[in-house]
């Protein structure tokens, strides 16, 4: 079997959780079949903002000019034409049609547009969740069931190692297991206006210690000066950027707590890596973060969308207990998530077509 990974647009930024996800799947199944993966590098010389339009116009290009059996649209898009290939594509979540105010609004039509056109063109549909599976039969009812398929996405090998090197913590002066964590783009969707008012109102109300920190890493994307309005650096709030894995991995071992906030997740990739650390961690109540807490045993911290004073009661505990909370963790087994195991889930799926 001869396998193209359409990695969307991965090549021309860093990548995160979509372009970590196709590359690593395109890693592992080459123990499975023959695989290849597209690098639209030629993309980044057209702005940013204009890239995704432009990916859509050269999709087809590398459906012709060699004969796969499969291929595997990462980034929601699914060609028209594929030549004798059949198409798979992987549907991330439905974001853009439960929460459209949390995207540029350039981008909803164009991608409910990508989203619609995939649920009719593609020959099998991959989901991260049973959650986003069910989205999609809910907004598509028409969808065929059949075709759908869901495969979680994975943990990058590197989250399986013991020893890594970074020095994150040192050039930022950052404490050590004094402060709290987030990962993810710095969004909207994330939720973090919300949970930087909820950090600083917990030091003014001396819930948490004054010298907490809070610790914000990734990049900036839709909603993000907002956000950056909010962080006051006498607040100790630290905004870092783009991370490498071993600076995250680092991250996750010294903290207090990982917080995911999110409004809304097709899976919640954070998750898992917080845990392949044993990290504690603190999540919104919203259907992928809970399913994956009853998956793990149900051993993070839950609070309602919106509920500030439960989250700064949370705060407050683990600033008290993060040491007892820790030493407590048992979320089982995480090499569930190795990506060979991914990886195989997604050959099982090309299989069938």
């Amino acid at each position: 079997m001869r396998v193209l990974i359409d990695e969307g647009l991965t090549y021309t930024s860093q990548s995160t959780g979509i372009g970590h996800h196709g590359h690593n799947i395109y890693l592992h199944l080459n123990s499975y079949c023959n695989c290849e993966i597209t690098n639209y590098w030629y993309l980044k010389i057209i702005p940013r903002g204009l890239r995704k339009f432009a990916y859509v116009s050269f999709t087809n290009i590398h459906a012709f000019y060699k004969n796969y059996d499969i291929i595997h649209y990462q980034n929601y898009n699914t060609p028209y034409l594929s030549g004798k290939a059949k198409k798979v594509v992987t549907i991330h979540d439905l974001g853009v049609f439960r929460y459209p105010d949390t995207v540029p609004t350039i981008y909803i039509k164009y991608n409910q547009s990508l989203i619609k056109n995939s649920v009719t063109r593609a020959d099998a549909i991959i989901t991260p969740s049973e959650f986003t599976k069910e989205e999609i039969l809910s907004y598509f009812p028409n969808a065929d069931e059949q075709k759908i398929f869901s495969c979680e996405s994975g943990l990058r090998d590197v989250f399986f190692k013991g020893e890594v090197f970074s020095d994150v913590i040192e050039k930022n002066g950052i404490d050590k297991f004094n402060y709290f964590f987030f990962l993810g783009s710095i969004s909207k969707r994330k939720n973090l206006e919300f949970l930087i008012k909820a950090f600083i109102k917990a030091k003014q109300k001396k819930a948490i210690g004054d010298n907490i920190q809070l610790i914000l890493g990734g990049q900036n994307w839709w909603g993000a000066k907002n956000i950056i309005k909010l962080i006051d650096p006498k607040m100790k709030i630290i905004t870092l950027g783009y991370l490498t894995d071993e600076d995250i991995m680092v991250l996750y071992r010294n903290s207090k707590a990982v917080i995911f906030p999110s409004i809304y997740e097709g899976f919640g990739s954070p998750i898992i890596e917080a845990m392949s650390q044993n990290a504690p961690l603190i999540i919104s109540k919203i259907p992928t973060s809970i399913s994956l807490n009853k998956r793990h045993n149900n051993q993070m911290f839950e609070f309602d969308l919106g509920n500030e004073e439960q989250l700064i009661e949370i705060l407050s505990d683990f600033d008290k207990k993060s040491n007892s909370i820790k030493a407590k963790l048992n979320y089982g087994d995480i090499s569930i998530y190795n990506f060979d195991s991914i990886a195989k889930k997604h050959f099982d799926v090309y299989k069938t077509l």
